[in-house]
């Protein structure tokens, strides 16, 4: 129980945390880009603290977990910074966004996912190799509840497609 505990609260507090990039972003200030880098290198060192929480690793099990960890968030940064510039591209033409547009969007978006699935399944294989099945499983469950809580807070801040009263 202690446990479910341990990850719920850590959970909400990275939520917290990432929500405050969407709504810098939302404004459109001439430093948005920096202020979002600011907040992905902060929510890096949670997400960071929040995975050594919960994985509970010996200390053989850290010692060769960490590096191919890092090597992992390294190639999910990349798609990252994708995401970041079609979060930027989408801020500027929301409310003014054509069918050819909004047809790029959904098809890069698409295509962003499957890389991101793609990436997944490429280290599964690799994290096998220094972590027994059951904290794999883990180690996946927390990223995507990380994950999830970022997508439902920039999902909630930001303007649907076409609406002219958010700005």
């Amino acid at each position: 129980m202690e446990r479910v505990r341990t990850a719920q609260l850590a959970v909400l507090a990275f939520g917290t945390l990432a929500l405050a990039a969407p709504c810098a972003a939302q404004a459109y200030p001439a430093n948005a880009k920096d202020d979002i880098e600011l907040t992905r290198a902060d929510v890096r060192a949670q997400r960071q603290e929040i995975t050594q929480k919960l994985m509970e690793l010996t200390p053989e099990e850290s010692e060769a977990f960490w590096p191919v960890y890092r090597e992992y968030q390294g190639e999910k940064d990349k798609l990252g910074d994708q995401r970041v510039t079609m979060i930027e591209t989408y801020l500027k033409n929301s409310a003014t966004m054509t069918d050819e547009q909004a047809d790029d969007l959904l098809k890069n978006w698409f295509k962003l996912r499957e890389q991101q699935l793609g990436l997944q399944k490429k280290y599964v294989g690799k994290f096998h190799k220094v972590l027994p099945t059951v904290k794999v499983a883990r180690l996946y469950q927390i990223d995507n509840a990380l994950d999830a809580v970022i997508s439902a807070n920039l999902q909630a801040n930001m303007p649907m497609v076409g609406d002219t009263t958010t700005r």
